[in-house]
């Protein structure tokens, strides 16, 4: 039965069911904010997660990067990275860049994130296929990068000394060129600028902007143990005095501009797709031959995927001795067995050599420095003498 109109009210029965929507709509409305608040949804419609830096990168960077440790240990882990690792970030990225770069990503790495996987062979040379090295496609907008930055900040690595480069301490940069360029190996697999001229290999990380993009304790900490933070990196450790890393370190952090490999190197490039792994190393052999695996990671970046000396870092501006063909007899047989182990293992150097050939002797064991003799002699198919 209807009751009619509510007693000293003109409101019919719609204004009344009106009026009880509004009622329950207001009653509804606190709860349903404090639902949407503790599900971490703004009332704009974007979720509070879509501005959370960890939540940004567990959902769009774990694909690619590792974001806990440990680095790939093994050859084959090392051909299936496609990111740096970032679980020591904030140990090693300077925050103002991690912002703008997060906005604007460019390749670090000239020769991709790992060199192997990104070789192209024209004009009997390696060369990179510059078409297979892409950069992050993650562009963020710039509260996105700030709170990715913030996240990416706390990944640290509480073993690292931190307070060893003091800021603004003055050095002489021409000293510290020579470092970089005769006494050590650097320049073989670095790119850096001096002046108006771009020199250096492509194998490793430019450096002619590091100054901008990497904490100045970090590259200190790299130079002393570099498989400390990569067991497989191609960066062999080498033996030197805190007064030459840290010369050497304050002269890769006073680097801050960007050279373009397109523009400057392009004889390091060649266009189209990497050349397939099974051309020059298969997973089968390397599984089954430690030489082949050691070769093809520390020896390739300069000697060449066909060991014919002619490697990416074989570029203008690059090496300024030409590796050694390690394929031509005529050679190869008056080097003796003990000769190439100790090249191997203490550089050019101690065979009076080039000083470009580094030493791995901190990085290979004794064992795998002898497999490695041998397995020159097979690519030479040679002996010692003849």
């Amino acid at each position: 039965m209807d009751p009619g109109p509510v007693p000293g009210s003109t409101k019919g029965a719609s204004d009344v069911g009106k009026s009880l929507d509004v009622r329950i709509d207001r009653l509804l409305v606190g709860p349903i904010v404090s639902m949407m608040l503790a599900l971490g949804i703004w009332v704009d419609g974007a979720s509070a997660d879509e501005r959370d830096g960890r939540t940004i990168v567990e959902r769009e960077c774990a694909a690619c990067h590792r974001l806990g440790p440990p680095a790939a240990a093994t050859f084959e882990r090392l051909l299936d990275r496609t990111a740096p690792d970032l679980f020591y970030a904030g140990t090693k990225f300077r925050r103002e860049w991690l912002v703008d770069w997060l906005q604007d990503p460019m390749p670090i790495r000239y020769s991709g994130v790992v060199y192997l996987n990104h070789l192209g062979f024209e004009g009997g040379k390696d060369q990179i296929a510059i078409d297979t090295v892409q950069s992050c496609s993650a562009k963020l907008d710039r509260e996105r990068a700030e709170a990715v930055t913030e996240y990416l900040m706390t990944l640290e690595d509480a073993s690292m000394k931190t307070g060893v480069i003091e800021p603004g301490k003055k050095f002489s940069k021409p000293k510290a060129l020579r470092l970089f360029r005769k006494q050590l190996p650097c320049i073989g697999c670095h790119t850096v600028q001096w002046g108006k001229r771009i020199m250096g290999g492509v194998s490793g990380p430019n450096l002619a902007d590091a100054g901008n993009r990497l904490n100045p304790d970090w590259v200190y900490a790299r130079i002393e143990n570099p498989q400390h933070w990569d067991p497989k990196t191609w960066m062999p450790r080498v033996e030197m005095s805190h007064k030459k890393r840290e010369l050497l370190t304050r002269f890769i952090s006073s680097m801050k501009s960007p050279a373009r490999l397109d523009l400057e190197k392009p004889d390091a490039v060649v266009q189209g797709p990497a050349v397939p792994m099974s051309a020059f190393v298969t997973r089968e052999a390397a599984n089954g031959s430690d030489p082949e695996k050691n070769y093809r990671l520390y020896c390739v970046q300069c000697h060449g995927s066909r060991g014919n000396g002619r490697g990416i870092n074989d570029t203008v501006g690059g090496l300024s001795v030409s590796p050694k063909n390690h394929v031509y007899a005529e050679e190869m047989v008056q080097l003796s067995d003990e000769e190439l182990g100790m090249a191997i293992a203490e550089g050019g150097d101690a065979v009076q050599k080039s000083g470009l050939m580094p030493p791995w002797g901190q990085t290979l064991s004794a064992q795998e420095i002898n497999d490695l003799v041998l397995y020159l002699r097979q690519l030479c198919q040679c002996k010692a003498g003849g």
